[in-house]
């Protein structure tokens, strides 16, 4: 959950203050009672000045959002209104409220018989949906229920579009997107059937049919039941190339299903304007070719797809999988997620880390546990009492029915057991939870607490004679700088069962394939050239990139643009390194791309110099480079970072004063000189006093 204002996101506090506002922001416009909002906020365990601390957090709240109007001037009102209080927000400074406004229209526009108007503002909806919503507040009821609401309402947007594209003979633009969701929910029959309606109409006849006895023996698996009679039907219709398949036919619902969808006349696809959002225009179509939007990761793909199948073997396996922000983690796994779905139906459990201060010990092993022990009830009732009895603090769901060690409030004690004695029953339980071949995903480990961080080894040696494959990922930096990241790393990749995949930048030819996929085969080569250098081959930033850069724009307009999503992102990103760290940036941002190495050094006012170690910092951690033609020269690993840098970040220590000072003031806003005159107005700021 976040605050975005026009000067970057909004520092909201620790997670019962988010807590606070969520689930003001859930209630919009209606009043929350007190006595509700401590329900909602402690449960049962409420603290003896309840009250007190709630109006802290609400008073805190107000004065953070009181003052700071949101984009286009509007703000959030918060107030005191009997018996509780009211946060008014207008629904389009609220994505949530966007998203379920947009839905609602596209939903009534399919009902309507309006397939491409449908389409079109489902899509647009659809393009809202960035993350699970209230990822950092996992554990809060009203959280987790109003998160499970939003994904049932995006599976529908989802559903309806995909009938919307039947209609009008798109179907290849939605495959994919069924394939992904019809492996995270094998049990949403509709998904399935429109899955296979998908790949018939694209001649992919044998994935069907595989799909078909995939999802029967899932449900005969977990539920012991059959299909439903329509994924029978189009079973059957697939079998003898029924013609009704090319043509569109929706879903047929069975009684008190949630979403009725009306038959429509067959029409071809139209280019006339349409109206989203009160505005006219033909929609840009996004691009369908998914081997361009995956390009340059098929090795590593082919890598993970390996590690998995050692796990169909019964050898587990370890991938650390490792790249810096917008490498393209997060779509590897999910085509990763989705070649498992379909060619072995292994269980795939993912768990985000949130980037949190206070995150509790062992969360990330906590949250695997609950949603293996979801999947698998039946597992967590043969797990030894031992084990759940030294898990029962961590995990209360694990506790056997009639354990006596529980205090008071029903909850269960601390167990007294040591570090070793924890590992292994945590480590037991995951397996004992993961018999079959599955694959646990532990995605932005960095933000790992410590003591999650030394349960890894742990695991993976435990792991290695199981059928589960552990993939955890990384950004770069972390992981090569703090030195129990490397300590760990170092433990794990020890091991046989053990690999790191590194992501590296795309190749110049794989961004020209994304180019030309999104914006036409005549993009003239020089601009995809400029395009490369300026993204420094990394996915997200080329996306931005093409995203702010209008059609007809040169090269050479390239080489100087910033997108402000991407500055902020980047501003983000950066202001969790260190001091040390920051200021080596600072510095290099200011000496220019053709600067030595250990300049930063001579140039930085004495006392609180710039040293070597944190350069070698920097270098390790993937954000600046030493060496190619010149093996003295230092630079910026990527050419945007080092633009943001040098426009917009100062640094706390007082080493740099002087270089920051130049870094915002005199060089941002006028043209950048030359390196020369760069070191000279840098060297003369050393007698400046500070500030």
């Amino acid at each position: 959950m976040t605050v975005r204002l026009p000067e970057g996101p909004l520092e909201l506090g620790p997670p019962r203050r988010r807590a606070v506002l969520a689930l003001l922001l859930i209630n919009a416009g209606k009043v929350v009672s007190i006595s509700s909002m401590i329900r909602s906020i402690w449960e049962t365990d409420p603290p003896d000045h309840a009250v007190a601390t709630l109006q802290s957090y609400v008073s805190r709240l107000r004065g953070l959002i009181a003052t700071r109007p949101l984009y286009g001037g509007a703000a959030l009102q918060l107030d005191y209104r009997s018996p509780g209080y009211v946060l008014d927000a207008t629904p389009d400074d609220v994505d949530v409220m966007r998203f379920e406004r947009i839905v609602h229209q596209g939903l009534v526009a399919q009902r309507r018989g309006e397939p491409p108007e449908a389409f079109v503002l489902l899509s647009e909806a659809l393009r809202l949906w960035a993350a699970p919503p209230f990822e950092d507040l996992v554990g809060y009821e009203f959280a987790d229920q109003e998160a499970v609401r939003l994904d049932h309402l995006r599976l529908t947007a989802v559903e309806t579009r995909a009938e919307a594209a039947f209609a009008l003979g798109r179907s290849e633009e939605v495959l994919p997107e069924l394939e992904s969701e019809a492996t995270r929910h094998p049990m949403r029959e509709r998904l399935v059937y429109q899955l296979m309606r998908a790949q018939y109409r694209n001649g992919r006849q044998a994935d069907a049919l595989r799909r078909f006895e995939h999802t029967r023996q899932y449900l005969a698996d977990e539920l012991g039941a059959d299909v439903g009679p329509e994924l029978r039907r189009v079973h059957e219709e697939i079998l003898r190339h029924d013609p009704s398949l090319t043509f569109p036919t929706p879903f047929r619902h069975s009684p008190g299903a949630p979403l009725g969808v009306a038959r429509f006349a067959e029409r071809p696809p139209t280019a006339e304007p349409v109206v989203v959002a009160g505005q006219r225009g033909t929609p840009r179509q996004p691009p369908h070719d998914d081997s361009a939007a995956f390009a340059g990761r098929r090795s590593e793909l082919r890598r993970l797809l390996a590690a998995a199948e050692t796990g169909h073997r019964g050898e587990g396996r370890t991938v650390l999988l490792v790249g810096e922000a917008g490498l393209g983690k997060t779509r590897l796994l999910q085509e990763f997620g989705r070649r498992l779905g379909q060619e072995s139906g292994t269980d795939v459990i993912t768990v985000p880390c949130p980037q949190c201060d206070d995150m509790p010990a062992y969360w990330p092993w906590t949250q695997a546990l609950r949603r293996a022990a979801a999947r698998r009830p039946e597992a967590v009732e043969a797990l030894p009492d031992s084990i759940r009895r030294v898990l029962a603090p961590l995990v209360p769901e694990l506790a056997p029915d009639q354990d006596a060690d529980r205090g008071a409030d029903g909850r269960p004690q601390p167990s007294g057991a040591g570090r070793f004695e924890f590992h292994d029953a945590l480590s037991q339980a995951l397996l004992a939870l993961t018999r079959r071949p599955s694959v646990l995903v532990l995605e932005d480990f960095q933000w790992a607490d410590a003591a999650s961080l030394s349960l890894l080894p742990f695991l993976a040696r435990q792991s290695a004679g199981s059928p589960l494959l552990l993939v955890v990922t990384s950004r770069t930096f972390r992981l090569a700088d703090d030195p129990g990241f490397r300590a760990t790393r170092a433990s794990v990749l020890q091991l046989h069962s053990a690999e790191e995949i590194r992501l590296g930048a795309l190749t110049p030819q794989d961004t020209r394939q994304i180019v030309t996929a999104a914006r036409g085969p005549d993009v003239p080569a020089d601009l995809c050239a400029a395009l490369h250098e300026r993204s420094g081959g990394n996915p997200y930033f080329l996306l931005g990139l093409m995203e702010a850069l209008p059609d007809g724009s040169t090269a050479e307009e390239v080489r100087d643009l910033v997108p402000a999503v991407i500055c902020e992102v980047i501003i983000q990103r950066l202001s969790a390194l260190p001091a040390e760290v920051l200021a080596v940036l600072n510095t290099y941002a200011v000496l220019g791309p053709d600067s030595v190495h250990g300049a930063g050094e001579d140039d930085v006012a004495s006392g609180d110099r710039v040293t070597s170690d944190a350069a070698r910092r920097a270098v390790r951690g993937g954000l600046l480079a030493v060496g190619g033609s010149a093996p003295e020269r230092v630079d910026f690993v990527h050419p945007l970072v080092r633009d943001v840098v040098r426009q917009e970040l100062t640094p706390a220590e007082p080493a740099c004063r002087g270089v920051c000072s130049l870094a915002a003031g005199a060089i941002a806003p006028g043209p950048v000189p030359a390196a020369a005159e760069r070191r000279e107005q840098h060297v003369a700021l050393r007698a400046v006093p500070s500030g």
